[in-house]
């Protein structure tokens, strides 16, 4: 297994379970950890000063996040999606987001419209200091948080699981086949300028087209 030493500023999070979790999860989406890689509680323990207990926690959250595959009782490795399959995934995304931003059109308030305005700003400063990590963690929020606010739990439940399988592959895809990162933080300014506007169908039209917008480029 291959994964560097965590430095502080990875685990500055509350639980055991929480520092390995994170830990993990970052070296998966960023590619250290790759496909098929196998990962042993043991080792991961020892390499993070901990017991096995927090790490089969940890795994066990991957594994719900679609990050890991556990195959024996003391191993797991790490998933690894056809090209198909996650172009499947981002169009049910598509699909929950488009039901999500209808209900959240509806009613949402200019001070969430600004909470978004601040995510975007996020996504334009990471950009121009070429994170893609970071670019990828705030582009996830700002969808995460307009799902939040259809007040739609059930959309919630199922958005989570496949938002880090997405969030992966904007990582790993992006940077060769959507390398102007500034325009992918702009790209939702006009989801946000249809919310604010309390345009339902807009709304729906720029998230969807949004979500696909890199697959023309992956298969033209």
């Amino acid at each position: 297994m291959s994964l560097r030493t965590p430095h502080k500023r990875d685990v500055q999070i509350t639980s055991l379970a929480d520092q390995v979790y994170s830990y993990l999860r970052l070296a998966i989406i960023s590619s250290e950890l790759a496909p098929g890689e196998k990962l042993v509680e043991l080792d991961i323990a020892k390499r993070m000063s901990t017991s096995q207990g927090p790490v089969r926690e940890a795994l066990q959250r991957l594994e719900r996040d679609g990050l890991v595959e556990r195959k024996a009782r003391s191993a797991s490795y790490v998933t690894s999606i056809p090209m198909d399959e996650m172009y499947e995934l981002f169009a049910v995304r598509a699909s929950i987001e488009a039901f999500a931003i209808r209900h959240t059109a509806q009613h949402i308030t200019p001070e969430q419209c600004s909470q978004l305005d601040s995510l975007i700003y996020d996504m334009q400063k990471a950009a121009v200091a070429n994170d893609i990590i970071r670019l990828a963690e705030f582009d996830m929020g700002l969808h995460r948080t307009i799902v939040e606010l259809s007040g739609r739990s059930s959309l919630l439940r199922v958005w989570n699981p496949l938002s880090t399988q997405c969030e992966r592959f904007i990582v790993q895809s992006h940077p060769i086949h959507y390398p102007d990162y500034v325009e992918i933080a702009t790209r939702h300014t006009v989801i946000v300028d249809a919310l604010r506007a309390h345009d339902a169908e807009a709304a729906v039209r720029a998230v969807q087209e949004h979500i696909m917008l890199i697959w023309p480029k992956i298969n033209p």
